[in-house]
């Protein structure tokens, strides 16, 4: 996934390869910005179903933990939404769900406004078409550089959720787990198991981020110098392909597991659960339907997502190459050469041969 030398030697482009390169953009370039305005749109109504689901399941809470206190019978103390949730969490919860909502939005947006700007710059090259594609990529750069870096920022999470995990754990039965504690070997092993399993995707991700990176530096580049894009291109290309290869696993994935549940919710509805201690907590018949249904269709939105990924991930392969064709096909020194048919002319004679 390295590129080549910089005297690697460059074939011509031909007019029928430029042709064929100023349709792709032109296609492609509208499938991309199309599919990330739905993206946007989709992912701005899953926070905001999100924001939801939290209040309701925090307005829920006092009602689970009195009937789970009146199940246990006193085998478990008595458990408070009060004493169990702080006051803040709730609110911080929300507002750290709505500001991460916001930035993805806007970074899907900043994405999709640079995909234009490329678009213009290199179909209709332009003093202010230039303009607006470095204005793009100096407000994308930032964004690629956090999507950098984002991964290494998840680090922290399973770090801190699995002490905090143990804690509520202690608070709710805290004769069984009076013992358990932390020290230097169990932190150690939740270290090292953590960064063993994230650490493929925080260089995986900086790569495939910084070969894009590379690709829009040509980009602008091209645009004052007449230097190649190309080889960035080539750059890229392999790490769309890795990142397209992925994305049809996951979808393979959560189809193999939405629709095995959107089957099996069929049969629950319809099997008996006369347990009372269950009917007490809301484990009835209707309900584990209603769980497998919605964990069905969760499954298969995300397929969904998956799918226009995929399809963004093709389309940007054929993109970014596209495009390295129809910036490089105007390098000096580069003319397009028509398109040669080696049937056509006169027939030549054989030279330095004899028949047998």
């Amino acid at each position: 996934m390295t590129q080549p030398p910089p005297s690697f030697p460059e074939l011509p482009i031909t007019a029928a390869e430029l042709a064929a390169a100023r349709a792709g953009v032109t296609v492609r370039g509208g499938r991309i910005m199309g599919t990330l305005g739905v993206l946007a749109a989709l992912s701005a109504l899953g926070g905001l179903l999100g924001f939801w689901a939290l209040w309701w399941s925090f307005g829920e809470l006092p009602r689970w933990l009195a009937s789970l206190n009146e199940l246990s019978d006193g085998d478990l103390p008595q458990l408070n939404a009060a004493e169990l949730v702080p006051a803040w969490a709730l609110p911080s919860l929300l507002g750290l769900g709505l500001l991460a909502t916001a930035l993805y939005v806007w970074a899907i947006l900043v994405a999709r406004q640079t995909v234009g700007a490329v678009w213009d710059q290199t179909l209709n090259p332009g003093p202010d078409h230039t303009g607006a594609l470095e204005r793009s990529v100096r407000t994308v750069r930032p964004w690629i550089v956090l999507g950098q870096i984002a991964p290494i920022l998840q680090l922290l999470i399973p770090l801190l959720a699995v002490p905090l995990t143990f804690g509520l754990i202690r608070q709710l039965d805290p004769q069984t787990f009076q013992g358990v504690g932390f020290g230097p070997a169990e932190i150690g092993a939740i270290v090292l198991g953590v960064v063993v399993q994230s650490l493929p995707t925080v260089i995986i991700t900086w790569l495939i981020l910084a070969a894009i990176r590379r690709w829009l530096d040509a980009v602008v580049a091209r645009a004052h110098t007449p230097v190649p894009v190309r080889p960035a291109a080539r750059g890229v290309d392999p790490w769309l392909l890795f990142t397209l290869v992925l994305l049809v696993l996951g979808l393979a994935g959560l189809l193999l597991g939405g629709l095995p549940l959107l089957a099996f919710s069929a049969f629950v509805g319809s099997a008996p659960l006369n347990d009372p201690d269950l009917a007490a907590l809301g484990i009835t018949p209707a309900a584990l339907r209603a769980v497998l249904l919605v964990g069905a269709a969760a499954m298969l939105l995300g397929a969904f997502i998956y799918l226009l990924l995929t399809l963004l991930m093709g389309w940007s392969r054929g993109f970014a190459s596209n495009v390295a064709t129809v910036l490089d096909a105007g390098l000096p020194g580069r003319p397009v050469m028509p398109a040669h048919d080696p049937w056509s002319g006169p027939v030549q004679p054989a030279q330095g041969r004899e028949p047998y």
